[in-house]
């Protein structure tokens, strides 16, 4: 979406709003995080969308997505806990109506001299390039592996059991109103009973 149609979007939650409300429907809007790019992020007018919509789905992740010149993590703690912040602070949402949405992938990223290009991998498949020993990063409460091969080095910042779990407490801290996941099938068979215990029970 482009920023010069932010109000217009905004205009089209409002006008539809009262129509959603007549059939009992449920308006629910996903944006990303606050300042960036304006076709991702300066698009959006979160505070209206906070006032008008029943719940802000903040699609955390993409911290360093597929147009990235840099290797980084896809959702790193200190990322997404920065930002749920704004959405409070600096945005003006009010914090029982977000919901923290969660990758359940990651990328892999490749550096060929001053090239650098990342694929897409399911959290359910992450282990198969995990090939050396992995690191605690304690800012990006994540593990991360870095290897090279044939002069070609692979970093990943890794999404596991472990990660999940600590950007599932950031619910609870902010006291946000539950969490969403991209996408269903990429998880761990184990994910769903660590999201039953951090915010279902």
């Amino acid at each position: 979406m482009y920023e010069a149609d932010k109000d217009n979007f905004s205009r089209f939650l409002i006008e539809i709003r009262p129509r959603l409300n007549e059939i009992g429907a449920v308006l629910s809007v996903d944006v990303t995080a606050p300042d960036g790019a304006p076709e991702w992020s300066l698009c959006y007018d979160r505070y209206t969308i906070g006032k008008v919509a029943d719940y802000v789905m903040f699609m955390a992740y993409d911290q360093y997505g597929s147009s990235s010149k840099k290797a980084g993590s896809t959702a790193s703690y200190d990322w997404v806990e920065k930002n749920i912040n704004k959405f409070i602070k600096q945005e003006g949402v009010e914090a029982n109506k977000i919901i923290l949405g969660i990758p359940l992938y990651t990328r892999l990223w490749k550096e060929n001299g001053s090239e650098v290009t990342s694929i897409v991998v399911a959290m359910k498949n992450e282990d198969k390039y995990i090939k050396s020993e992995t690191t605690w990063l304690e800012s990006a409460q994540q593990k991360y592996v870095e290897y090279t091969d044939k002069n070609i080095t692979y970093k990943m910042w890794i999404e596991d059991e472990d990660s999940i779990r600590q950007k599932l407490n950031l619910i609870k801290k902010y006291n946000l109103t539950g969490a969403a996941f991209w996408q269903k099938g990429f998880e761990k068979d184990d994910i769903w009973q660590i999201v039953k215990s951090q915010i279902m029970e």
